[in-house]
């Protein structure tokens, strides 16, 4: 176990054998290193021959809460599947997540695509070669489809990085995601939690929050390459401020992201967004 109390990877790994009997499809979309010689799969789920709903996680290895709380929203996904089509990449960086890693072994973002977004000449490296074309040539996304992507944002990696506040901020983009209910429903959810929505605040990279969001952002990640080239709306980015690896506790950060998995999905109970589960 990490100093920051993540379980083991191999128990993430083991959380997605609900959906293989689920009858769920599967495919190793790349792989990275792993221990011993051993190879690490990055995974790609889904239920459905065109899919209107995506989730994402574990694309930093630094930000583990999203890609536990991924994994322990499977059994809900499995729930979600039999009435609707879903993606779901719940560990895009597993190699990061053992390591406590930002980025994948080539030091890049396992998922950047701005090769795709007209600002590169190639991908940022072999792994984001290889997600982004799965989700733009091996899938069917439906125009529309909602994504959300959980993160966190470790204000401790970066020594000349400040924010002012703590709780929670998201990313929103794509065709009228802004006013979308699912949007209004993960606000409210945070704004709820017990990391509270931050409502204004510069981010690392020169950001702007606005009502506790950074809207329509060209950041070359995945999220956008699925709002402005697929057509995704809305595409919802999570994060959690984390001032040190475990400030807030991961047990903290994970119940937030598992209450607003359940916002965005509109389930169980929409009334009471972001409330402590049980």
């Amino acid at each position: 176990m990490n100093i920051d109390g993540r379980p083991p990877l191999a128990e993430i790994l083991a959380a997605t054998d609900l959906l293989r009997a689920a009858g769920w499809r599967m495919v190793d979309m790349a792989t990275q290193p792993g221990p011993s010689g051993r190879t690490l799969p990055i995974r790609a789920w889904w239920n459905a021959d065109e899919v209107d709903g995506v989730l994402i996680g574990g694309i930093h290895g630094r930000e583990p809460a999203g890609a536990v709380a991924a994994a322990r929203y499977l059994p809900r996904v499995v729930e979600l599947g039999r009435s609707r089509g879903l993606l779901v990449m719940p560990l895009l960086n597993p190699w990061g997540y053992l390591h406590d890693v930002r980025y994948g072994p080539s030091g890049q973002s396992v998922s950047d695509s701005d090769h795709l977004l007209g600002r590169a000449a190639s991908p940022a490296c072999a792994e984001a070669d290889a997600i982004t074309r799965f989700v733009t040539t091996g899938i069917r996304i439906r125009p529309g489809a909602g994504v959300i992507d959980l993160h966190e944002d470790p204000v401790y990696e970066a020594p000349d990085y400040r924010f002012d506040g703590d709780g929670s901020y998201f990313y929103v983009i794509g065709d009228g995601a802004a006013g979308h209910p699912a949007v209004r429903r993960v606000r409210d959810c945070l704004g709820r939690s017990r990391l509270p929505l931050v409502r204004g605040g510069v981010t690392r990279f020169g950001e702007r929050l606005v009502d506790g969001a950074v809207v329509d952002s060209a950041d070359g990640s995945i999220d956008e390459l699925l709002a402005r080239r697929l057509g995704c709306t809305p595409v919802v980015t999570v994060e959690t401020l984390v001032h040190a690896p475990d400030a807030p506790p991961l047990a903290a950060r994970v119940e937030v992201h598992l209450s607003v998995l359940d916002a965005f999905f509109g389930s169980p109970a929409e009334e009471s967004p972001c409330a402590p589960r049980s």
